[in-house]
C-alpha cells in the first residue's frame, strides 16, 4: 500500500522538532575528527549537551586523541540520535551536525554540562579536561526512510539574543519547575506514573525544558519561544494545562 502523502509544510515542520529535540535529549554523540597527521577520520563517543541556543557542549580530556586532532584542525562532524526504540534504527530520526570546535569561556557551559551529566562532576575538575563548543556550520538531518531534511544552523538553532536573559533566569526557573512534584515533572517528561522514574528539570531555553531520570532524557517543547521569564512561566503552565 502506497503512503499517503504529507502536506510539505507539515513535514518540515515534523522535522524542526525532531531535530531539535535530538539537540537538547541527547547525552552522547558519535564525535569524527581528522588526524592531521594522515588525514584519515577518527570517530569516537563523546558526552554531549547543549548551549543555550542549542549548540552542543563537550566535556574532554586535552589528552585524547580526538581532542589533539582539534587542536591541529578544528573541524570535526557530531551525529546524534535518540533513545534506543523498537524496530529498525535506521527508520528513526538522527542529525549530523558539521563545523569547528574549539574551547568555550561561556560561564554557563559547566553548570549546562553537568546538569544533564552529573556523573561527569567525578572528572571534570581535573587539569586535563575542559569545556567545548560546536559552531554549527552546516546540518544533515534524516528522519528515517523518506525524510531527509534540508535543514540550517538557523533553523535548529535559537534564542541567541535572549541568551543572557534565560542564562540569569535558569536557576530560579529550574527551582520553580522541581517544586511543582513528581506527578507533574512525568507529566512534562511524557511519561506516566512509575515510581522507579523520578524526573528532574535539568535545563532550559527559550523553547522548552529539559528533564532527566537517571540515564534518561525527556523534552517538554513550547508551542512557539518564550519571550521573557514570566512569558516562559506562562508556557509551562499551559503545557501543564493549568
Amino acid at each position: 500500500m502506497a503512503k499517503s502523502s504529507v502536506d510539505p509544510e507539515t513535514a518540515r515542520a515534523e522535522a524542526l522538532a525532531d531535530a531539535k529535540r535530538l539537540l537538547r535529549v541527547a547525552r552522547t554523540g558519535a564525535l569524527a575528527t581528522l588526524d592531521p597527521a594522515t588525514g584519515a577520520p577518527l570517530t569516537t563517543l563523546v558526552g554531549v549537551a547543549s548551549a543555550f541556543d542549542g549548540a552542543p557542549l563537550f566535556l574532554m580530556s586535552t589528552l585524547a586523541r580526538h581532542t589533539r586532532h582539534l587542536a591541529a584542525d578544528p573541524r570535526a562532524s557530531l551525529l546524534l540520535n535518540g533513545e534506543p526504540e523498537r524496530g529498525d534504527p535506521l527508520n528513526h530520526p538522527r542529525i549530523s551536525l558539521t563545523g569547528r570546535i574549539g574551547k568555550t569561556a561561556e560561564p554557563y557551559a559547566r553548570t549546562r554540562y553537568l546538569q544533564r551529566n552529573p556523573k561527569a562532576k567525578l572528572y571534570a575538575d581535573f587539569a586535563d579536561f575542559a569545556f567545548f563548543r560546536l559552531g554549527v556550520e552546516e546540518v544533515h538531518f534524516n528522519g528515517g526512510f523518506g525524510r531527509a531534511d534540508a535543514l540550517t544552523p538557523a533553523d535548529i538553532l535559537s534564542g541567541g539574543e535572549r541568551e543572557a536573559a534565560f542564562a540569569a533566569a535558569e536557576p530560579r526557573l529550574l527551582d520553580w519547575v522541581n517544586g511543582l512534584g513528581d506527578d507533574a515533572l512525568g507529566k512534562l517528561a511524557g511519561r506516566g506514573p512509575d515510581g522507579r522514574q523520578v524526573w528532574r528539570a535539568v535545563g532550559l531555553d527559550c523553547e522548552g525544558l529539559d528533564l532527566g531520570a537517571g540515564g534518561q532524557a525527556a523534552r517538554a517543547a513550547f508551542a512557539a519561544p518564550a519571550r521573557d521569564e514570566a512569558d516562559w512561566r506562562a508556557r509551562l503552565e499551559q503545557t501543564l494545562g493549568r
